[in-house]
């Protein structure tokens, strides 16, 4: 069975070249999901402009362009051509609002097209959430995006688009939407939250206790404020375990399958005359075998840098181990413990 249209979705215009870029989503019946076309129509030349889209439908899914989109794209193209013509015509920045223009091929309601602003922003939020449930988490944030060009102060948007982003592994883009969120929201603790969430895979560990820190000066008792303070001392050289005795305290299991899956133990700031050891050495000074040495590089987080391990890195990945019980087994280890690590000014 053939593809039928979903949306057509305006991506911008260069007024330098003339092109009007755009993309059709086209929702498929079978189990493949949606797919999109992407083209360019290029105006001030003689001729139809749509041209290219109409052949495009055709070829794709053997359907003449809809009347809503033919009318639509007309009134863009006619509204591009006004601008143009006046003498701040060649500013790009004059074409933002073509960014926010979504097309339904058979529902003017749900088209921002003739919408006052305030009605092309429920529209776009619509559209987000419709293609939420359709999991097309990349359209979300596309469309939040647009969205947040209409209303650069919905915070609502701000808080969605920043956890998609860190969903998403955009985390440059989602430290970007937090520091708007947060000048709007100072104190709301989601959006420092995850801005000391971005601070940490950024590896900027100082900025991110800082972060975290001030969440804890306002709620003592945020476990997740605790978890990432520790996770940010631990990058830092100094002692975690205050910060994750809390944590775990409040919500042990969550904070346990933390330390077991993605906690990361890392010391990020460099220690003069560390010693190393190679792995081949830590059997012996763990009471362990080699092979469980191997498991605990690949399944239970033990740094490893060209197959030695830096004292520090040990020291903390050991305490923690017995310290919470992540291991089936205690480990013996004799070295310096976390407690010597030098704290961070």
């Amino acid at each position: 069975m053939r593809d039928h249209l979903h949306y057509l979705l305006l991506d911008g215009f260069d007024p330098d070249t003339g092109e009007l870029t755009l993309r059709v989503g086209l929702a498929s019946t079978l189990d493949s999901g949606p797919s999109v076309l992407r083209l360019k129509l290029f105006l001030g030349h003689a001729g139809d402009p749509i041209q290219p889209l109409r052949r495009e439908l055709q070829t794709h899914v053997q359907m003449p362009i809809p009347p809503s989109w033919d009318k639509g794209l007309k009134v863009i193209i006619r509204a591009i051509e006004d601008e143009i013509a006046t003498p701040e015509g060649r500013d790009a920045q004059r074409y933002t609002w073509v960014r926010t223009q979504i097309l339904h091929p058979t529902d003017d309601r749900r088209s921002t097209l003739n919408h006052p602003v305030a009605r092309q922003i429920e529209i776009l939020w619509n559209w987000a959430q419709r293609m939420e449930q359709e999991e097309e988490h990349i359209r979300v944030i596309e469309i939040l995006e647009r969205l947040l060009l209409l209303s650069p102060q919905h915070t609502s948007a701000l808080s969605w688009l920043s956890s998609l982003l860190r969903e998403q592994g955009m985390v440059e883009e989602m430290l970007s939407i937090t520091q708007r969120w947060i000048a709007l929201e100072p104190d709301n603790l989601d959006a420092r939250l995850r801005r000391g969430e971005a601070y940490l895979h950024l590896e900027r560990h100082g900025e991110a206790l800082e972060m975290f820190t001030s969440i804890l000066k306002q709620n003592p008792v945020h476990a997740l404020a605790h978890l990432g303070a520790a996770q940010a001392k631990s990058y830092g050289g100094g002692d975690p375990c205050p910060h994750l005795d809390a944590a775990v305290e409040l919500n042990r299991e969550a904070v346990l399958s933390v330390l077991r899956e993605t906690f990361d133990f890392r010391v990020l700031v460099p220690l003069p005359t560390e010693p190393t050891y190679p792995l081949e050495e830590l059997p012996g000074m763990l009471g362990v075998t080699m092979g469980e040495v191997g498991a605990f590089v690949t399944h239970h987080g033990l740094p490893n840098r060209h197959g030695a391990v830096r004292e520090s890195e040990l020291s903390l990945w050991v305490t923690l181990q017995n310290r919470y019980q992540l291991l089936p087994i205690g480990l013996h280890w004799l070295a310096p413990t976390p407690r010597h690590i030098p704290e961070l000014p």
